[in-house]
């Protein structure tokens, strides 16, 4: 039995989410990552040597110092080439996450919606259990940084 630290991990779903039960799960008891996926309306064509930000449609508020890091799916990237890249989520974003991801095959790719795109961790040995609170829930969890993402603190 592994003795992980379960840690309450507050979200909300945005109005554009794609159901999948997959999404926010661990697939097995010992799997160090949970599962994110693609909340798109539409699928998308991930093109040969393209990177692309995938929208979730969730917003997480982890207790502090905790922060996440996104990985590359093994399947996605063995069987395709397709990576996740730019890899941690800080304790204090609190904006909508977005996966990025780059095609670094020869072929097109194509995602859908709902598709899992990206595992992501804890630092080891949390593990999260999440729990979906309201919208006026999450706005009292704001952090300074708030939804400043992708190069907000500056070059």
């Amino acid at each position: 039995m592994i003795n992980y630290i379960y840690t309450p991990i507050k979200f909300v779903r945005l109005p554009h989410y794609v159901e999948n039960p997959l999404n926010l799960t661990y697939s097995t008891e010992g799997a160090a990552c949970f599962d994110i996926c693609a909340a798109i309306s539409k699928p998308h064509l991930l093109k040969a040597g393209e990177r692309f930000a995938f929208p979730t449609a969730i917003k997480t508020a982890p207790e502090f110092p905790l922060w996440f890091r996104v990985n590359s799916r093994s399947g996605l990237a063995a069987k395709q080439g397709i990576f996740a890249i730019g890899g941690i989520i800080d304790t204090d974003y609190r904006g909508e996450w977005k996966i990025i991801l780059v095609n670094s095959g020869i072929e097109d790719y194509e995602i859908n919606p709902g598709d899992k795109i990206a595992q992501v961790e804890l630092p080891f040995p949390y593990r999260a259990k999440f729990e979906e609170v309201t919208e006026a829930e999450f706005a009292s969890l704001q952090t300074n940084r708030g939804e400043g993402g992708f190069g907000s603190s500056g070059r």
